[in-house]
C-alpha cells in the first residue's frame, strides 16, 4: 500500500513508452488465482484468511526488477517479487486451508499448485511475441526497481471488488467499507510503524555527549510520503513523529550533523531548527533555499576520516568514508545504509528508521569488515 505510488508511476511510464493495451492500473500480488466457492460463504473464506495471516506480524518482500514470462493468453510483463520465507509460507498455508472450500478454474490449477509459486505484480499481459521481444530489449534501459515492501492488507476480491480485507498491522478483518476508510488506513499505518519500531519511546540514560547524523527530513513535504513510501498518513503525522524521534534521542548539548533538505514549504529552516535539540551543523541540500551551512565538511573521529556531503555523486574521489543523504531509499542497490565497497554511508531518514543515527553506532559495525547493510533495521542486535 505504501509503495503503490512508485509502482503506478513506473507502470504509466512503461505503458506510454511501449504502448501496452492490457495493463493493471492497481498494482497487486495475486496469492491464489481465480476460484469460486463450493460450500462456503465469503465471510467463511475471509475468516480462513484471517486465521492463517494472524500468525504473521510482518510480511516483508522485495520488488526486484522486471521479468517476462509466457502465459496461456500471451506474454506477461511483471515486477519481479523476491518473497521472504514468511510470504512463501503464508501463501502455501492459506492455499491448503482454502482448497476444500473452493473450485478452481482448470487453467489456474498449475499456477496455484506450483511448488515454486510465481510471486509477481503484473504490469502488462496478453502481449504478443513481437511486443515481448521489443520489451525484452527496452526494459534493459529502465531504471531497476528495487526496494523493500510489506504486505499490509490481504484482500478477498469478488468480481474485481473488495469484499473483505485482512489488515496485517492491526490484526483485524475489515469489510469493504472499513477497508476503503481513510480513518482506518491511519490506524493501519500507525500500527505498522509500531511493528517496525519507527517511533522512539525511551530516552537514553547515558550522560555522555554524542555525535549524530541525519539527512532529508523534508518537513512539510506532502509528496515525499508517496515518493519514498514513508509510513505516515500526512505531513502533520510525519512532522510530529520526526520531531519526537529527534528530540527523544538527541540531548541539547549533543552535536548533530544535518546533511541537507530540512524542509519543503513556507516555513524556514531556522523555524524548524528551533524545534530540534542539539548543536546542529548544517550541510546544504538540493532543496534548501536559505544560504545556511557548508557544501561539505571533513571530520576525523576515532581513526576514521569522513566526508559529510548531501549528494554523494558530487564526490569524484575521497580517501575515507563518505556520509551522505539525498538518495533516500530510491537507489538502495547502489546506496544502502552502508556500502562497504564504495565506502558510503546513507543517512537519509528512510534507511535509518526515521531518527538520527549516532557516529558511535556506525563505528560499532566495524566498518572495515562490512560489505553491505541495507538499512538500520537490518543490523543484527
Amino acid at each position: 500500500m505504501l509503495e503503490k505510488y512508485l509502482l503506478k508511476k513506473q507502470i504509466r511510464h512503461i505503458v506510454r513508452t511501449v504502448h501496452i493495451k492490457k495493463w493493471h492500473k492497481v498494482p497487486h500480488i495475486t496469492l491464489i488465482y481465480n476460484f469460486r466457492l463450493k460450500r462456503a460463504k465469503d465471510k467463511d473464506i475471509a475468516k480462513i484468511i484471517q486465521n492463517v495471516a494472524s500468525k504473521y506480524s510482518v510480511i516483508k518482500f522485495y520488488y526486484d526488477g522486471f521479468e517476462l514470462r509466457k502465459g496461456d493468453g500471451g506474454y506477461v510483463l511483471a515486477f519481479k517479487i523476491k518473497p521472504s520465507f514468511e510470504l512463501k509460507r503464508l501463501r502455501k498455508e492459506m492455499y491448503n486451508k482454502l482448497k476444500p472450500f473452493i473450485e478452481q478454474r482448470p487453467d489456474v490449477l498449475d499456477f496455484n499448485n506450483a511448488d515454486e509459486f510465481w510471486f509477481h505484480a503484473t504490469v502488462g499481459y496478453r502481449l504478443s511475441k513481437r511486443n515481448c521481444e521489443f520489451l525484452r530489449r527496452k526494459i534493459q534501459s529502465f531504471k531497476r526497481t528495487y526496494f523493500p515492501a510489506f504486505a499490509l492488507r490481504i484482500t478477498l476480491l469478488k468480481n474485481s471488488r473488495i469484499v473483505y480485507e485482512y489488515d496485517v498491522p492491526t490484526g483485524k478483518l475489515l469489510n469493504r467499507e472499513s477497508s476503503l476508510s481513510r480513518k482506518y488506513y491511519a490506524k493501519t499505518v500507525k500500527s505498522h510503524r509500531k511493528t517496525l519500531q519507527v517511533e522512539v519511546s525511551e530516552q537514553s540514560k547515558s550522560k555522555k555527549q554524542k555525535i549524530w547524523l541525519v539527512s532529508d527530513m523534508h518537513f512539510d513535504h506532502a509528496n515525499i510520503i508517496k515518493y519514498c513510501a514513508r509510513p505516515f498518513v500526512d505531513v502533520r503525522d510525519m512532522n510530529k513523529v520526526l520531531i519526537k524521534n529527534w528530540n527523544t534521542l538527541v540531548k541539547k548539548d549533543d552535536l548533530v550533523y544535518f546533511l541537507g533538505d530540512m524542509c519543503f514549504g513556507k516555513r524556514s529552516i531556522v523555524s524548524w531548527v528551533s524545534k530540534l535539540n542539539g548543536r546542529i551543523v548544517f550541510i546544504r541540500g538540493d532543496h534548501d533555499r536559505e544560504k545556511i551551512g557548508d557544501d561539505y565538511r571533513i571530520i576525523r573521529y576515532k581513526g576514521y576520516r569522513f566526508l559529510l556531503i548531501h549528494n554523494p555523486e558530487r564526490v569524484e574521489s575521497f580517501n575515507g568514508w563518505i556520509i551522505h543523504g539525498h538518495k533516500h531509499n530510491n537507489d538502495l542497490i547502489n546506496y544502502p545504509f552502508v556500502n562497504g565497497k564504495k565506502q558510503t554511508i546513507n543517512v537519509s531518514v528512510e534507511v535509518i528508521n526515521y531518527r538520527p543515527v549516532s557516529l558511535d553506532q556506525i563505528l560499532s559495525l566495524n566498518l572495515n569488515t562490512v560489505k553491505r547493510i541495507e538499512s538500520v533495521a537490518d543490523i543484527k542486535k
